[in-house]
């Protein structure tokens, strides 16, 4: 029996730069207050690697993120820039 995802709230696409290699991720939040990434390119060539959990919303902040996408999509950037991240695009 497969799993039903939760919905996607707000997407955004970010680098990663290092000295061997420019990597390129898909961020993502999900409904369920769950943060995930994947990796879809190195040093721009396409990959497809499988969703990665990276952190969970705060139970008390989740409400608000289902309500006010603009808040998620600030929250979910600011998440990417303290893993280090570069936001390259917002997606949603």
């Amino acid at each position: 029996m497969a799993l039903i995802p939760a919905k996607i709230i707000t997407r955004l696409r970010a680098t990663y730069t290092s000295d061997v290699a420019e990597l390129s991720y898909e961020w993502a939040m999900r409904a369920d207050g769950e943060v995930v990434r994947r990796m879809i390119a190195v040093n721009g060539r396409r990959e497809r690697y499988p969703w990665q959990p990276v952190t969970q919303v705060p139970a008390a902040e989740r409400s608000i993120v289902l309500r006010n996408h603009t808040y998620a999509r600030a929250m979910l950037a600011e998440i990417t820039r303290h893993s280090g991240h570069q936001v390259a695009e917002l997606l949603d």
